[in-house]
């Protein structure tokens, strides 16, 4: 696994849609959190970020970059953007049949869902990287506003982001290896994300109304309602955030590796 998964690396360091798609997030990071001015602080117009309202000039305050991004919603754009670039990444194996010339050793389909998990999981700890670097910059000059990074805190809100994006993006692998189309991977990666949740909100408050508790406590645990979260204000992630995930992700791994395992390749 470790070979494929290094091959893999390699042609993902040299695909310009990674670096393209990677310098579109970052871009669009900047230009987010570049528009905090010293006026909206003061007058509490973020969510996030506590008001400096009556504070004497010169007075600051550190923010930890987890809250900065979520003032942005930047965890939803960095799971849309991981979750496009899987699919297009791995839809070109199957696209042009270039997995059929990896399927030459035994147990190989397993192996290669393996190695997708590490490149998803490096992929979305790049993006992630990337977003706290560019937080960081765009605040550097900011008089009232700086970025901190606290820690312990830090790694478990980007851990729980991490693992949401490889529910997710595992998901949509499943269907693009199901009809060899990227296209198709990146749609059911979106109906997953956020037409599925609201599509079981509105069946709870209709036709299905007498189900309504047991259908809001499913979409409650879905990772899309732990992806809001990350967003929201003084939101400190904690073991069993983490932990809920794990019965998805091995729902997502275990159908992308049956699907691998019926595929005629």
């Amino acid at each position: 696994m470790l070979n494929l998964f290094r091959a893999q690396w390699y042609r993902l360091v040299r695909n310009r849609a990674f670096w393209g798609l990677l310098a579109v997030f970052g871009v669009l990071v900047f230009l987010f959190v570049i528009q905090v001015d010293e006026q909206s602080v003061r007058e509490g117009v973020y969510r996030n970020f506590p008001a400096l309202g009556g504070a004497p000039e010169g007075v600051g305050v550190t923010m930890d970059v987890e809250a900065v991004l979520g003032q942005f919603w930047v965890p939803q754009l960095l799971l849309a953007f991981v979750g496009m670039l899987s699919a297009a990444f791995f839809g070109d194996d199957f696209r042009y049949a270039g997995v059929r010339s990896l399927d030459v050793m035994p147990g190989f389909r397993w192996r290669y869902v393996g190695s997708a998990v590490l490149i998803i999981v490096l992929i979305a700890l790049i993006f992630l990287v990337a977003a706290s670097l560019v937080a960081w910059l765009a605040l550097l000059p900011n008089p009232v506003m700086s970025v901190g990074l606290s820690g312990g805190r830090f790694l478990r809100w980007g851990l729980l982001l991490v693992a949401i994006s490889l529910v997710y993006a595992m998901a949509a692998l499943a269907v693009v290896a199901a009809t060899n189309r990227a296209g198709l991977g990146i749609i059911a990666f979106f109906l997953l994300v956020g037409v599925l949740p609201d599509a079981l909100l509105q069946l709870a408050s209709g036709w299905l109304s007498a189900f309504q508790g047991p259908i809001a406590a499913v979409v409650s645990a879905l990772p899309s309602a732990q992806l809001g979260q990350l967003s929201a204000e003084g939101f400190t992630p904690v073991a069993t955030d983490v932990l809920m995930l794990l019965p998805w992700l091995a729902v997502a791994v275990a159908g992308c590796g049956l699907v691998m395992r019926h595929k005629r390749l």
